[in-house]
């Protein structure tokens, strides 16, 4: 059996919650959630949403004031050490404990017992004189312990979907405090595909915070 588990669902930087930040209060139908899930709860993201069927000219939704309106959620996720057969816990949806712009923001969490994964949301758009794509993240301090990373990418659309190595993971999303804006060259022109998330290299369940993605 293959390593990777490749999962594509319609739906969808970063605070930095190993086991207790970012917990959300209750859930949609005002009932209590369970404490100490160590993620954001405030939009749960259960059942997929549309995605567009035409190449638009600019991002929809960018940040994610319509929770994951316009996104499609990917993942690239290794075998759980505990659970053969099974990929490690992720999940996506979005937060209004904290935003860049706006009420509401990206957060995925992943289970990085397996010390990797990536999680991500994407986006058909026409790149035609795009020069740069943007995402803000958000940290609650500067930490020099490498556990999440920022992944994104933005060219042509992949015959084969995206995967881990698709991405540019140079930044490290604890290497600031607040938010701070990452940039990342665009080189495709015409048709193609933007994506932003996270990756784990971290033996410890995390979850990350993304908003405001801009293509400029």
């Amino acid at each position: 059996m293959d390593r990777r588990t490749f999962l594509a669902t319609s739906g969808s930087l970063a605070t930095l919650a190993v086991g207790g930040c970012l917990d959300g209060d209750e859930t949609d139908d005002g009932s209590p959630t369970d404490p100490g899930t160590g993620s954001p709860t405030d939009t749960p993201t259960e059942s997929p949403t549309d995605s567009p069927t035409d190449t638009p000219q600019t991002l929809q939704n960018a940040s994610f004031e319509s929770e994951l309106a316009g996104w499609t959620v990917g993942k690239d996720l290794p075998e759980d050490p505990n659970n053969v057969g099974e990929p490690v816990d992720s999940d996506v949806r979005t937060t209004t404990e904290v935003a860049a712009d706006g009420e509401r923001a990206l957060a995925i969490e992943i289970d990085g017992s397996a010390d990797d994964g990536t999680v991500w949301v994407q986006q058909e758009v026409d790149l035609s004189a795009v020069e740069t794509l943007s995402v803000a993240g958000y940290s609650d301090q500067e930490s020099f312990n490498e556990i999440l990373q920022v992944a994104t990418y933005a060219g042509p659309i992949p015959e084969d979907g995206l995967g881990e190595a698709d991405f540019d993971r140079s930044n490290q999303l604890a290497d600031h405090e607040g938010w701070k804006t990452y940039e990342y060259p665009v080189e495709h022109d015409g048709e193609g595909l933007i994506a932003v998330g996270l990756n784990i290299v971290w033996e410890t369940t995390a979850v990350g915070v993304l908003d405001d993605v801009r293509l400029e």
